[in-house]
């Protein structure tokens, strides 16, 4: 599916301010809710896709997600639900109606409470994706009554006072008020005889374990969420989500820089003068690397494609390989005439070893005398 522009839709430009956004998400919603448009699919479809828009938006690290090229279609379902909180959308929301609906609750359906948990992660598993279970207590839609909180799901009648709107409005003067039925809460119908498996809630909690991939590419921080595993909605209303705060454990071989893999290596000292092959530590493996004869301390060498996949762009960084040298401390006597021998040759200055030109042998030489 192609990706939705979330600008145009809330009618802003790409450099909109956090409170212009509010200000045009405020107004959309207004003219094109539901219930100032009963019956239109096209105006229902239209506040839906508001909604979606803003509460990307609206939330500053899902806007600089989207803006870096994650597009709409990553923030859908459970494969886009990256982010680390932000605009409370929900108030926005409640906003809208108290405005639209003059200070009255909505009522009827709603949708279900979000869940909020933590996920502790290693490092590997963070980098290549892990299958998680996680158990938790949440409302769900009860059985026998169908969510509508009556007995066997029938014993309901139409609010008399609302007829059946969960509204009522009151003239004041040239202007037509709309409010919440008192007699019904909203509900726009009433329970003659009362579920006793949920007491008329609709809801009752029920222990669940969910089982779901996380993707591949997560860090501290990061958000995600698994659409429709959160609470029950109410009164037939969908349900809500379930976020995951992951958290990932340090690594005591690798680092990460953005979605490269770095790694630390130590040479001897006649491999960084003569060169080597060495097998590099991945994740899941290793990579044979040859290291080129006279390597300094500090190089650097980079593998393209070996490091982490990104979550949003599905590409892999770069396994990154930092050398050092590790400088012997004790050198047997043999060992020592070695460097000597080889010193004279290189012309270094015996009075003065840490001359030169600064090089390996002087870096040596400098720690024993």
């Amino acid at each position: 599916m192609a990706s939705k522009d979330f600008y145009t839709v809330l009618g802003i430009s790409r450099n909109a301010s956090a409170d212009d956004i509010k200000k045009a998400y405020r107004k959309l919603a207004m003219q094109y809710h539901p219930d100032r448009n009963p019956g239109d699919k096209a105006a229902e479809a239209q506040f839906k896709l508001i909604n979606e828009a803003y509460e990307v938006l609206g939330d500053p690290q899902k806007r600089q997600v989207y803006d870096s090229g994650g597009g709409s279609g990553f923030f859908e379902g459970f494969d886009g639900g990256f982010a680390r909180g932000g605009a409370n959308f929900g108030d926005v929301f409640s906003e809208v109606l108290n405005e639209f609906f003059g200070g009255g609750s909505s009522g009827g359906r709603q949708q279900g409470e979000h869940i909020l948990r933590q996920v502790e992660l290693s490092f590997e598993e963070a980098a290549l994706g892990k299958e998680i279970s996680i158990k938790l207590a949440r409302w769900e839609t009860c059985a026998p009554c169908s969510g509508n909180g009556s007995k066997n799901g029938k014993s309901v009648t139409v609010c008399s006072s609302c007829r059946g709107t969960g509204f009522i409005r009151i003239q004041q003067g040239f202007f037509h008020v709309q409010k919440t039925c008192g007699t019904c809460g909203g509900e726009g119908r009433m329970i003659t005889e009362i579920c006793p498996n949920c007491s008329g809630k609709g809801r009752i909690s029920v222990d669940r374990t969910i089982t779901r991939s996380i993707p591949a590419g997560v860090q501290t921080g990061m958000r995600v969420r698994i659409s429709g595993e959160g609470h029950a909605g109410v009164s037939g209303g969908p349900p809500g989500d379930l976020y995951l705060d992951v958290v990932v454990k340090p690594h005591q071989v690798f680092t990460r820089e953005g979605d490269d893999l770095v790694i630390e290596k130590n040479l001897t000292l006649t491999q960084a003068i003569f060169g080597s092959t060495l097998e590099i530590p991945t994740l899941g493996g290793s990579y044979a690397m040859k290291v080129d004869p006279g390597t300094q301390p500090g190089t650097v060498r980079r593998v393209r494609g070996k490091g982490i996949a990104n979550p949003q762009t599905r590409g892999l960084g770069d396994l990154v390989v930092r050398f050092n040298v590790e400088i012997p401390t004790r050198l047997s006597r043999e060992q020592r005439e070695a460097l000597e021998r080889f010193a004279e040759v290189s012309g270094e200055s015996q009075e003065n070893p840490a001359g030169g030109d600064g090089g390996l042998f002087s870096k040596v030489k400098s720690i024993f005398e």
